[in-house]
């Protein structure tokens, strides 16, 4: 491959823009030694640590690398990728400059035009068991599109990490896309204009439900050689009505009512809409922290939130308390220890204990956040010898509105 065949420096910055919103541990310093170029030289060392995180009502214990690992590890990909495509059925992670939230838009638009075909009546749901970690080295690096650098570099992760997919992660995410190319060949064979995917989950429209069933097992017959097989829990076949309350059903209007409702009807989906995007009220600030109680996985946006509010007495209010809940779990102490780092006046609310336990951590990311909140509050005695890569922001004077850590976020 020339290098005139690799995506631009301008469309590998966005897509690492969009690729750091759902970072596990916010960087410390805003990436700022990766940003300008992730076009960097050899290999990075691998640095694989290990956090428990909420999804959807469960935790899993996910890998963390260190940003510089992250955008290696994206470059490589992108160069990897940059002559492949994927069908136009294929929504999810499909090329260099795809958006999140255009995408997401677009496959609800999308299933409900076809939910809306009374020729089919009902809609197979596939998705692959534990995707992310079952994903065999090999079906990646003997990929007709791998390179032999890329094919390396997952190698390396593989070993570090026991896995050779991050969660989180757009590379990887580009990886599976990619990958599951085969599948999506069997499932346009069989159900031709009548599908749409959505990373590892497939949607089939069918007329009978023995066309489900050879729609499955010809998916399961696909997935096989590589590596990979259906999940029993997910796969199955609905009436096209389910859709409507679920992946096909759209969140929009205004983020104030969609808090209240939301949290009326324990709608997660509307709360993690409200959150980025509401204006800082009373009602909202006062409401955040027995919201993340309730529902962890809303920790991300309730912080990208209270970045908003936090100069208000109500928002003040539940940064402390939610700072007072995370004394005992990494991964809450690593986004708000984010926003504490940007914010002198915050950083001073954070006890003793929390930058302690977070700079015990063996994650590079946290204790980076844990010594930077230090700094800021002149208790660098808790975190003694602080990461190297704060070393330039320390000795420029160690100010708050300088590269601070980033808090939009997708998680």
């Amino acid at each position: 491959m020339t290098h005139a065949d690799a995506p631009s420096n301008d469309a590998l910055h966005a897509a690492f823009g969009q690729d750091l919103a759902t970072d596990w541990v916010p960087d410390a310093v805003g990436a700022v030694d990766v940003w300008p170029s992730p076009v960097g030289g050899g290999p990075v060392a691998l640095d694989v640590s290990r956090l428990r995180v909420p999804l959807g009502g469960r935790t899993e214990d996910v890998p963390v690398v260190p940003v510089t690992t992250r955008a290696h590890l994206h470059l490589l990909t992108e160069r990897a990728l940059c002559r492949h495509r994927v069908r136009p059925e294929v929504l999810a992670y499909d090329r260099v400059d795809w958006d999140y939230r255009r995408a997401f838009r677009t496959r609800q638009r999308r299933l409900r035009e076809l939910a809306a075909r009374a020729d089919l009546p009902l809609v197979l749901v596939l998705d692959v068991h534990g995707l992310s970690r079952s994903l065999p080295l090999r079906t990646l690096s003997e990929a007709p599109w791998a390179t032999a650098e890329l094919a390396a570099a997952l190698a390396a992760l593989d070993r570090a990490a026991g896995r050779v997919l991050l969660p989180g992660h757009r590379w990887a995410n580009r990886l599976a896309a990619a990958a599951l190319g085969p599948v999506d060949t069997v499932v346009a064979r069989l159900a031709p204009g009548r599908w749409l995917r959505w990373g590892d989950d497939w949607h089939v429209f069918v007329r009978t439900p023995a066309e489900a069933a050879e729609v499955r097992e010809a998916v399961r017959g696909a997935l096989a050689p590589l590596g990979l097989a259906p999940s029993v829990r997910k796969t199955r076949t609905l009436p096209v009505s389910a859709l409507l309350d679920g992946a096909a059903r759209g969140t929009a209007g205004d983020p104030a009512d969609a808090w209240r409702l939301g949290l009326e009807r324990g709608d997660v989906r509307a709360l993690r809409y409200a959150l980025p995007r509401a204006a800082p009220t009373p009602e909202i600030s006062r409401g955040v922290p027995c919201a993340v109680r309730q529902w962890p996985e809303l920790l991300p946006r309730a912080v990208e939130y209270l970045g908003r509010a936090v100069d208000a007495a109500q928002g003040r209010a539940a940064v402390r308390v939610l700072t007072a809940d995370a004394h005992a779990d990494p991964f809450a102490c690593g986004r708000l220890l984010a926003l504490a780092a940007a914010r002198r006046e915050v950083a001073a609310d954070v006890p003793d204990a929390v930058l302690t336990l977070a700079y015990a951590d063996e994650s590079v990311a946290l204790r980076a956040l844990a010594a930077r909140v230090a700094a800021l509050t002149d208790r660098l005695r808790l975190t003694p010898d602080p990461p190297p890569r704060l070393g330039r922001w320390l000795a420029l004077g160690a100010e708050p509105a300088c590269w601070p850590p980033r808090l939009t976020t997708l998680l």
